[in-house]
């Protein structure tokens, strides 16, 4: 996603510059809790390709739920509840374009998963049973990001790859061709 906008692409390896002026090459937990760039454009792809299509939970009482149109339902106790995040996270009255990758989104002042309230963005789940594992995540990939960008030239060059959705965990069908150049990012 990155590497099909441009925009963005330069927005992150800009945030790298101003980071490495600051702390050098040391990419450690404070640093990389100052990328808010790459933060961005991260939660932006995993808004729109989250890597499971179902979440499961089962009900352990009864329930209601109210629409936006104002109907209630009531859920009943050993119901199991489930919900799609590659559906939840595209909903219209949520996000503006929703088919449109656009990191800018979650940035301060549009904050859009937030304006409609909780459970608006879905990708680790939520609640008491989100994805423990979603603060750990974002550090992994932002530290190979960062590498990437700090240290080669980047182009996709076959088509963006169509998502696989045979699978529990979503993944890509085919190959991904990526040219890459070894290529020092200046600070300067």
């Amino acid at each position: 996603m990155l590497y099909r906008n441009p925009k963005f692409q330069l927005q992150a390896q800009d945030e790298q510059r101003e980071i490495m002026k600051r702390h050098g090459e040391a990419l450690n937990y404070d640093v990389l809790s100052e990328m808010d760039v790459l933060y961005r454009c991260i939660k932006e792809a995993l808004r729109l390709h989250p890597p499971l299509i179902l979440l499961l939970r089962y009900n352990h009482k009864d329930f209601t739920v109210k629409t936006r149109q104002g109907n209630e339902y009531v859920v009943p106790k050993d119901h199991i509840v489930a919900t799609s995040p590659a559906f939840a996270n595209r909903l219209p009255h949520i996000y503006k374009n929703p088919n449109t990758y656009d990191p800018d989104r979650f940035a301060p002042g549009r904050d859009e998963d937030k304006a409609a309230g909780p459970f608006s963005y879905v990708s680790f789940g939520g609640g008491r049973h989100g994805c423990l594992g979603e603060p750990f995540a974002y550090l992994q990939i932002k530290t190979i990001w960062s590498h990437l960008l700090r240290n080669y030239e980047l182009e996709l060059i076959s088509p963006f790859p169509q998502i696989d959705w045979n699978a529990m965990v979503v993944g890509v069908k085919g190959e991904v061709m990526i040219r890459y150049k070894r290529k020092k990012l200046s600070v300067q």
